[in-house]
């Protein structure tokens, strides 16, 4: 029963926390629909989502990836947009925002499991997303500070926690997908599944027991387990809530830290801001108000998400740009639409939104994780039916998300009619509040939609700056997939174990050119039906593959060494691949763990990746590092700068968020 009281007050907190944030999304949004001027103020917000996909037709064809690469879908690889790909982004982004808009939820349990659905991988989705939300964030933490709502010595401790959490989960994300890229998306997805699917059911579960109860009081404001938190006799201490409570309330700093560690590790494992989990452990756990909570995790997710992103993702080359330059107009614009639908959220109606969009990420995932385990071996399950499973997932995440957008939109333009019906003649609704302020952002806007235009223009070798972006992560990523020494190391010894396999070449000239790779190296010969057979020592046979490799590594336009002349060194590498993946096959089915490891080391860290990013140049690291650094400092002005242009645009027209008012606990 205390359980249960307790699983259903954290259901509680969670909520209120998503109404709360609600409030403050739609406040500004309650005066625009009453104006002409006001309408065409959203208008010109959502203009540069409108130019991105006029323009998105015209773009290079270097935006697609057109060349070949090894190991499928479980390998590594270098990131590459299509049209398709970044309109969806824009989609998605955009659909985030209205959930944000209409219930204050934050939006990043829908962006990974979107993105991982195009085809992004796991760790490139939680980097980018965990990218997207901390600019993002930024804003949100303006409007906060307006308010009164922001803690900055709760924030403070939270982040020295949330820090070591996010370097631990960061470093466990990263050496997973350096071991398989494959498991890396199954754990993403298993952590994905567990999560929203303990959410989910108690979302469900509360809306069902909201229909039939009176829930006009809310979530009680402080719980026994926080006051004895709070009693303890420990310092340092955090002062806070001085203007809801008489006196305030106090508590010790490690209570505090010990929260940000789990939430920090938690969303860089998931890439998401940690919302979903600060709520519950700042109101229930710690007897922080909804008031403070929202906006001082608002402002930790800046710095959470910022050092996640940048130092334990971006530098390693696990964000997509362009893909988050998608999301980022796409959700800017989708919040200010979302805000707009109405005055106030009903209870009734955030629960039954918040608990419809977690369980289309929890359908989603659950979905995907049959074709992930039957990668890595775990199952054996034909592909088309893994394929089917996989398709139904994602075909019921977007109807889902979609139907909520579509409804969204649908109360926007209704409301609008009837606010429109409604006016007085002499409504002064579209009256200027400030001339100087709305000039501004309408300069703003402008400078925002100029600096779009120049990022997809395509230059003279035409290519835009945004996939020039992708191609500097693309080379981070290169050195992050560098396994050489390794693979060195454990190749002497393996020196003296025989080899004795049958290879199957793509054709006859692909049997030709592995003749000429592997002679010198081992014996080889042509069978009567079309394969090779390659008879030798592993290690021999390991150290030639390997320095082929490093070879493409270092240069993809050089020819291979003296042995075999008249072969590129994508094509050596390539037939080392096929002699590699056929040992690891023969190893696994033979039941020779060891070799297997070894041979799957070689052909999935070693040739795999040379061969995938042969197209990719990799700079020097330190002028690598300076590109690094403006982009993202770009990518944090450019959020600003539209994140303004709304801010002066919307205080123009006397539409803002004002601190003031009795704040409430309910």
């Amino acid at each position: 029963m205390g359980r249960g009281m307790r699983l259903r007050e954290t259901a509680a907190q969670m909520r209120a926390s998503s109404a709360a944030l609600a409030r403050w999304e739609i406040e500004a949004g309650r005066r625009i629909l009453s104006s002409r001027r006001r309408l065409l103020l959203l208008c010109a917000v959502s203009l540069p989502a409108f130019l991105f996909v006029a323009t998105s037709s015209a773009w290079p064809e270097s935006l697609t990836a057109g060349v070949a690469t090894l190991g499928g879908a479980k390998a590594l690889m270098p990131a590459h947009v299509d049209t398709g790909m970044f309109l969806g982004s824009i989609l998605v982004g955009l659909i985030a925002g209205l959930i944000t808009g209409v219930i204050g939820a934050g939006g990043g349990y829908i962006l990974t499991p979107a993105l991982m659905s195009f085809g992004v991988r796991g760790i490139m989705a939680v980097g980018t997303d965990q990218f997207h939300l901390f600019a993002k964030a930024i804003m949100g933490t303006a409007i906060h500070r307006k308010l009164g709502n922001v803690n900055w010595r709760l924030a403070v401790w939270f982040v020295v926690g949330s820090f070591a959490g996010v370097t631990a989960g960061g470093s466990v994300n990263r050496a997973i997908f350096q071991y398989s890229p494959a498991l890396s998306d199954a754990v993403i997805s298993l952590v994905y599944v567990v999560v929203l699917g303990i959410l989910g059911f108690y979302a469900v579960a509360d809306w069902l027991r909201a229909r039939h109860s009176d829930d006009a009081a809310g979530a009680a404001a402080t719980t026994r387990f926080a006051l004895r938190l709070q009693r303890l006799p420990l310092r340092p201490r955090i002062r806070f809530d001085e203007d809801i409570v008489e006196g305030g309330r106090s508590i010790a700093v490690y209570p505090v830290v010990l929260c940000g560690l789990v939430v920090g590790f938690v969303a860089s494992i998931m890439g998401v801001g940690g919302g979903f989990l600060t709520f519950p452990m700042f109101v229930y756990g710690l007897g922080v108000s909804t008031f403070t909570t929202v906006g001082t995790d608002i402002l930790q997710i800046i710095f959470t998400t910022a050092y996640s992103s940048i130092f334990q993702y971006a530098v390693y080359g696990f964000v997509f740009y362009s893909v988050a330059i998608g999301m980022l107009l796409g959700s800017l614009t989708g919040v200010q639409i979302g805000a707009l639908v109405t005055t106030r959220v009903k209870g009734s109606q955030i629960r039954a939104f918040f608990a419809l969009t977690i369980l289309a990420g929890f359908v989603n995932r659950l979905c995907a994780l049959p074709k992930r385990l039957d990668d890595l071996g775990y199952v054996s399950v034909p592909d088309a039916a893994t394929d089917v499973i996989e398709t139904a997932g994602t075909v019921v995440f977007f109807v889902i998300i979609g139907v909520f957008a579509l409804w969204i939109l649908t109360v926007f333009f209704r409301r609008v009619v009837r606010e429109r019906r409604a006016e007085p003649a002499d409504a002064s609704g579209g009256r200027l509040i400030a001339p100087r302020k709305l000039a501004l952002g309408l300069g703003l806007l402008a400078a925002f939609v100029v600096l779009l235009v120049l990022m997809l223009a395509p230059l003279s070798h035409g290519e835009n700056l945004l996939v020039m972006a992708d191609e500097l992560f693309n080379a981070r990523a290169k050195l992050s997939a560098n396994a050489f020494s390794r693979a060195r190391s454990e190749a002497t010894a393996w020196l003296g174990t025989g080899v004795d396999l049958d290879v199957t070449p793509r054709d006859a000239a692909g049997a030709e050119r592995m003749l000429r790779v592997v002679a010198g190296h081992a014996e080889s010969r042509p069978t009567a039906d079309g394969r090779v057979r390659v008879t030798g020592d592993l290690g021999r046979l390991a150290e030639a593959a390997i320095a082929d490799a490093a070879m493409l590594y270092r240069d993809p336009d050089v020819r291979a060494d003296a042995g075999h002349p008249g072969v590129g060194a994508a094509q050596a590498v390539h037939s080392w691949w096929l002699v590699f993946d056929g040992l690891s096959r023969r190893y696994v089915q033979e039941g020779r763990a060891a070799e297997a490891a070894f041979t799957r080391l070689v052909s999935t860290k070693v040739l795999e990746p040379s061969y995938n990013f042969r197209a990719v140049t990799v700079e020097d690291p330190d002028e690598s590092t300076i590109h690094l650094v403006v982009l993202l400092a770009f990518y944090i002005a450019y959020t600003i700068l539209f994140g303004l242009a709304i801010m002066y645009l919307f205080e123009g027209l006397g539409i803002g968020a004002r601190r003031g008012g009795e704040k409430l606990e309910r």
